[in-house]
């Protein structure tokens, strides 16, 4: 009896490069959508209009990307225990920062505990309740980040 091995070329939508990736840019597209429709009630003056401060802001962002892909991705090696610890981990750190939703990281944070929860649920079958929390925590950090980013 032989055995034959393929390897599958599929895209991965449970990875976490690829939230990490869609929280950058709901973050980018909140904050520019609350400047160009003049809904940001913030009254500093203007958009961020200048090279250093748009520099400032990404830079910020790839921080939170590079740190949720690690933990991401060693949790996703792991076992489902691993992967549900570290997506409340990250749930909770998108809902604890909040506080700073003009850094980005609540929203780069909340996607991958969103997909890592999800991932988690892929492989059990179902969520456990550390998973529910995460993902609860992940997707309401995430969306009040970005309307406060778009309101301001």
């Amino acid at each position: 009896m032989s055995t034959i091995t393929s390897s599958s070329h599929r895209l991965d939508v449970l990875h976490p490069l690829l939230a990490a990736a869609t929280g950058a840019v709901i973050f980018g597209l909140t904050m520019t959508a609350g400047e160009v429709f003049d809904l940001n009630t913030d009254s500093a003056g203007g958009p961020a209009t200048t090279t250093g401060e748009i520099a400032l802001y990404a830079g910020i962002v790839v921080a939170a990307g590079v740190i949720a892909v690690w933990l991401g991705l060693r949790a996703r090696a792991g076992s489902p225990r691993r992967l549900a610890t570290t997506a409340l981990g990250l749930g909770i750190a998108a809902a604890a920062t909040y506080i700073a939703f003009w850094s980005g990281w609540p929203h780069v944070f909340g996607a991958v505990a969103v997909v890592l929860a999800s991932e988690h649920r892929r492989r059990v079958g179902s969520f456990s309740a550390t998973t529910a929390i995460a993902l609860g925590l992940g997707a309401l950090a995430l969306v009040a980040a970005a309307i406060t980013c778009v309101l301001g």
